[in-house]
């Protein structure tokens, strides 16, 4: 149980995070660049894989991790923006009802069994984010559309929780996980960097030393994430389907809680209706079939 509640912790840090980087004004893609050296630094060291940096190109799932490093990249800066721009809760939401991608592809492809559970949790998911994304229509057309950018995190978190869905049951060996979410993030960082290099040498960009240490340290809980939640699956405290949607629920909950208490985020009422909706399809989806 304490993995489980490390990585509701860390993963609830992760998210806000991004709000103290837009706070502190600090570029948030050159934090993100450093991020993922950081993070795919320590994947590396602390493997009990055989796979080094060496040996990346002779695995077969190679080119998926090569795939997911650069939708990570770029789904990590909409993440950024979204809650920059929009707040936490509406970050937090696309991200985490993207988990309804990979199930309906389970369904669709892997001979998942399709239940009422699962349309009803899907359909509310949906909403869920268009609600907790939805703003005034007021202000200019670029203001307008800042809901594309909640959609594009629902997405892309829904292209990464199925591509490495795929990956586990069909690529990798029991100890190659950690080493394949190492290529993932160091590819990540090699293509941010190209993006980072482009923007210093033809843009002019400016770097912000203060990038180094806040990229740093988002690292580390980057890394965190991702160790406390495989940490937390290898513990067996809940079943699989039972632990994403408790995790899921709780970070929600506290990083909503922490973006009206501390952030002072302004929600409106389709915002809190959204909000209520992406929790009650988490149970749905996950808690409420343990019941039946």
């Amino acid at each position: 149980m304490s993995y489980l509640i490390l990585s509701i912790l860390i993963s609830t840090l992760f998210g806000i995070s991004f709000k103290v980087i837009a706070v502190n004004n600090i570029k948030s893609f050159q934090a993100i660049v450093i991020n993922y050296l950081v993070a795919g630094s320590l994947g590396f060291i602390t493997t009990s894989s055989d796979v080094t940096p060496f040996t990346i190109f002779s695995q077969k799932w190679v080119w998926v991790a090569i795939g997911l490093g650069i939708v990570f990249v770029s789904s990590l800066f909409v993440i950024a923006e979204t809650t920059a721009r929009s707040g936490i809760s509406v970050a937090q939401v696309s991200n985490r009802m993207a988990v309804v991608i990979p199930i309906s592809v389970a369904m669709m492809y892997y001979g998942d069994a399709l239940t009422v559970f699962k349309v009803a949790g899907i359909l509310l998911a949906i909403v869920s984010v268009y609600l907790v994304s939805h703003k005034e229509e007021s202000g200019t057309q670029k203001q307008k559309l800042w809901w594309l950018f909640p959609l594009v995190i629902f997405i892309c978190s829904g292209i990464i929780d199925s591509s490495i869905n795929y990956a586990q049951r069909f690529l990798l060996s029991d100890n190659d996980f950690d080493a394949f979410l190492s290529t993932v993030f160091m590819t990540a960082f090699v293509f941010g960097f190209l993006v980072l290099l482009y923007q210093l040498a033809i843009q002019k960009h400016s770097f912000q030393a203060k990038a180094i240490p806040a990229g740093a340290i988002l690292g580390v809980i980057n890394f965190g994430t991702m160790y406390f939640i495989v940490k937390a699956l290898n513990s067996e405290v809940l079943e699989p389907s039972a632990l994403f949607p408790v995790n899921n629920l709780s970070i929600l909950t506290l990083s909503t809680i922490i973006s009206v208490l501390v952030f002072k985020e302004k929600l409106s009422g389709k915002n809190w209706l959204g909000i209520a909706l992406s929790l009650l399809a988490i149970f749905i989806l996950g808690l409420l079939p343990q019941l039946f």
